[in-house]
């Protein structure tokens, strides 16, 4: 029997040598750093556009606002038949607009012909400072045009 023993260990130690990655296993560390530069290349190329498209999301804050602004003065330029002087911090129009829960600032200028709202990101916030959303519309038709997003 020890002589049949020998020839299946031998039989064994045969196959496992000649099996691919029988007795190497893991990666090697030239794959590892070919997988490591890979990640850093998708990484960099990523980051980038995440932050921009986390800064358009933010801005969509103040576009909403400024449209609901405009449209409201619009409202009230029908109701009262004159826009009268216009309030820099649109109160008159959109009642008084609490800024400790908002991304943005707001303010309104112009006439009745060419009202405009602009908001502006708050600074210390990265994903609003620097970002203005400017709203321009026609009251006494109730034309608007497409709001203006600088900053992203």
């Amino acid at each position: 029997m020890t002589s049949l023993q020998a020839k299946l260990a031998k039989n064994l130690a045969s196959r496992l040598s000649n099996k691919p990655g029988g007795l190497e296993r893991g990666f090697t560390l030239v794959e590892l750093l070919i997988v490591v530069v890979i990640v850093g290349i998708l990484s960099a190329v990523a980051l980038p556009q995440f932050l921009t498209q986390t800064k358009k999301a933010a801005a969509t804050e103040g576009t909403q606002q400024a449209s609901s602004i405009a449209k409201q003065a619009a409202a009230y330029y029908l109701e009262s038949g004159s826009l009268g002087t216009v309030d820099t911090d649109c109160s008159d129009y959109a009642g008084t607009i609490v800024t400790t829960n908002t991304n943005f600032t707001y303010a309104c200028s112009g006439t009745k012909d060419a009202f405009v709202v602009t908001a502006t990101g708050k600074t210390g916030n990265d994903n609003t400072e620097g970002v203005v959303v400017t709203f321009t519309g026609n009251l006494t038709d109730g034309t608007f045009s497409k709001p203006v997003v600088t900053g992203i």
